[in-house]
């Protein structure tokens, strides 16, 4: 999405991607996949708004504008040939403080089991103390892929990976050094912690379940692709243990 303006898809990326990840999955052995999008320009402002009114309208407006994205997603794989289908967490994921109960997890199986590929996104979910909480797309990133043993992740961005205070790349990050890291936040509305939180998240991924994963720049042509069949010269920054 256009994260500097409300409710703005990039209808084009969204294509393209859609595009490309049906010609990987055409000329790659991979069988399993799981996607799961952010809620950018359709979730993070609404979200913003809903965390400082505490209205239960402000959290359906911000659950009916993530998917609107989401059928917006949903709509190009099947452009291109894909099976794919929505899992709206709001239906399926509740909360009780710290504690998230994820209840999904049959929905994928038989999805996967059928070949068709399930699709999350970023949502409010209910928490059982009171209201909504959010649930950001990288949350559900480290949940799919712990819960399908997953053999390694691929978080695409606008950047080209995890930059350092000078401006370049890093090129592999351990959990030791995660932890040791000053990462700068989204310089646009973001609710669910930026690149600090996908750097945190990932890296609890690979030291208690050894998945590694990579940050890649979505927006260039042929990383998704790359990506996607193994391809070893996808340039980004790798969090292994």
């Amino acid at each position: 999405t256009e994260k500097g303006k409300e409710r703005k898809a990039r209808k084009s990326a969204i294509k393209r991607i859609s595009e490309v990840i049906a010609l990987a999955l055409a000329h790659s052995s991979r069988k399993n996949l799981v996607l799961v999008h952010g809620a950018g320009s359709y979730g993070h402002p609404q979200a913003k708004v809903y965390l400082e009114s505490g209205e239960v309208k402000d959290a359906l407006i911000t659950h009916e504008s993530a998917k609107e994205l989401n059928r917006m997603v949903i709509s190009s794989l099947m452009e291109f040939g894909l099976r794919a289908m929505p899992i709206h967490p709001l239906s399926g994921v509740v909360s009780k403080g710290p504690e998230i109960k994820y209840k999904i997890k049959e929905q994928m199986e038989l999805a996967l089991k059928v070949g068709i590929i399930p699709v999350l996104h970023g949502d409010v979910i209910l928490d059982a103390e009171g209201g909504f909480r959010i649930l950001s797309g990288d949350q559900l990133v480290v949940y799919a892929a712990t819960e399908f043993k997953a053999s390694k992740v691929g978080v695409g961005t606008d950047v080209d990976g995890v930059l350092s205070d000078n401006g370049e790349v890093i090129r592999r990050i351990t959990p030791p050094e995660a932890d040791k890291m000053s990462i700068k936040g989204s310089e646009h509305v973001d609710v669910t912690g930026g690149m600090k939180e996908k750097v945190y998240l990932l890296a609890r991924l690979a030291s208690q379940h050894n998945i590694p994963s990579i940050l890649f720049n979505a927006s260039k042509e042929s990383n998704v692709y790359k990506f996607l069949t193994g391809d070893e010269n996808l340039f980004g920054t790798v969090i292994s243990v």
